[in-house]
Parts: structure tokens; C-alpha cells; sequence
């Protein structure tokens, strides 16, 4: 729907339910210079949408957040804010040291046959997360194991109840995590998965397999922190 039309049908929408009938048919045009502000509202901050956004998986949020991107930092010679977003998104990735060889950005959401972007890329991508001075609020976004979001209903009755956040995408034959969890030492891992076959009906019980392995059969390596006995401080290690 062209965002004309849906801005019109959401004020309607908005006065009806308050009682207000509009008659007659929508119309656009330049705001009057006379004209007088009725009422004015400000958008959530950048945390609350993002936590939105991951959450419950939202792809009409994700993608707006690119156009939004996109029409704050376009220039001159750019005329589509998807393009301009995808170029900024770019830019960033490679400032931070991630290699983009081969990523595709294709609407800022998961919810495209064009996207792609290999797990090792992800992990490249937690790991500057969790160094981010803004981990935190990453952290608070991202649906937790068995108790909210996308992941509320999975790895019930398992024993990882609040023990990692995980961040889910789906698609016809495509399933995917990417996120941090905690296995029963209190080793925090980053761990991206993906599965694309025709079908992936067994997709999501092949990763939260690997959820619950990595949990209680944690492989020997280098995790992002790991609690020491008597430590109030995790140390830090990446590989």
C-alpha cells in the first residue's frame, strides 16, 4: 500500500475510534503555511523499537529501521532510502573489521529469497556485539530461552529456562538462530545456525538441538567469557 494511502487510512482509523466520523474522500497536497498544529507525538527511542523488532521478529519494523537509515544519511546523488540503508550498513560492517565478502542486504529483514550471509560473518557480527559498549541493550532485546519472545515456547522442560537469547528467523526451508547462550558451566558461547533444505520441517528441532548440546556438552574451546570460581568478574577471551 503507497504510504499516502496507509497514512490516511490510519488517521481515519485513529478518529473513528475515538468517535470522529471524516466524510468525504482522502486527498494530498503542501501543508498550508497558515496551517495550525493540532497535535504532535514522538516516535519510541532506537531501544524500545529494537527490542520490538527482536523480540517477536517483526520484518515490517527491521525494514523500516533501513529505510529510516537510509533517509538520514542519503546523499546527494541517492534517490531509494533502501539503497542508501544498505550502504550505510556496509560502510559500518567494514569499519568494525567484518568481512561483508559475499553478504547480501537485501530489505533489512529476514523475510527475502535474496539475503545471505554465512555464519561465520554472524559470529563476527556477536562478537562485536558483545564488546559493544551497547551490549546491554542488545542483550535485552533478544528473546530468551523457554520465557519470551519467539523463543517462549522452545527448550521447555529442559532445564535452560532463561539460560541463553537467541535471536530466530523463519522461512519456508529456512530456519536459523543467532545469538549467546550459557552452558552449565556458566560459559557464555555465541552461536549462529542455519539449516536450508527442501523441507526444513525438522529445522528447528535440529537447533534447538544444538542449543541443548552446546548447554550441557559444551565442546573445549574459547567462549566469549567465562565465570571463574570465586571471580566477580567474568574474564574475557575471544578467539
Amino acid at each position: 500500500m503507497p504510504h499516502d494511502q496507509y497514512s490516511a487510512a490510519l488517521i481515519r482509523s485513529m478518529l473513528a475510534e475515538t468517535g470522529v466520523a471524516v466524510m468525504g474522500a482522502n486527498g494530498t497536497g503542501e501543508t498550508p503555511e497558515d496551517a495550525r498544529l493540532v497535535m504532535k507525538t514522538t516516535s519510541p527511542d532506537l531501544v524500545a523499537m529494537v527490542r520490538d523488532i527482536n523480540k517477536w521478529s517483526s520484518n515490517v519494523m527491521a525494514r523500516q529501521m533501513l529505510l529510516n537509515i537510509g533517509a538520514e544519511n542519503r546523499l546527494d546523488d541517492e534517490d531509494d532510502d533502501r539503497v542508501a540503508g544498505i550502504r550505510v550498513i556496509y560502510d559500518w560492517l567494514e569499519k568494525k573489521g567484518i568481512n561483508t565478502a559475499g553478504m547480501v542486504i537485501d530489505n533489512g529483514a529476514g523475510l527475502t529469497r535474496h539475503g545471505r550471509i554465512t555464519a561465520r560473518q554472524g559470529a563476527q557480527l556477536l562478537q562485536h556485539a558483545w564488546n559493544s559498549p551497547f551490549s546491554a541493550d542488545l542483550m535485552a532485546s533478544m528473546p530468551i530461552i523457554a520465557m519470551d519472545g519467539t523463543m517462549a515456547r522452545r527448550l521447555r522442560n529442559t532445564g535452560m529456562d532463561g539460560s541463553g537469547r537467541i535471536k530466530t528467523g523463519y522461512l519456508e526451508d529456512v530456519r536459523s538462530i543467532a545469538g549467546f547462550t550459557r552452558d552449565e558451566h556458566n560459559t557464555t558461547w555465541a552461536v549462529v545456525g542455519m539449516v536450508n533444505n527442501d523441507p526444513a520441517w525438522n529445522g528447528q528441532a535440529v537447533l534447538d538441538r544444538v542449543l541443548y548440546s552446546l548447554h550441557y556438552r559444551p565442546p573445549t574451546g574459547t567462549a566469549f567469557s567465562r565465570a571463574e570460581s570465586g571471580s566477580k568478574k567474568p574474564e574475557t577471551s575471544i578467539q
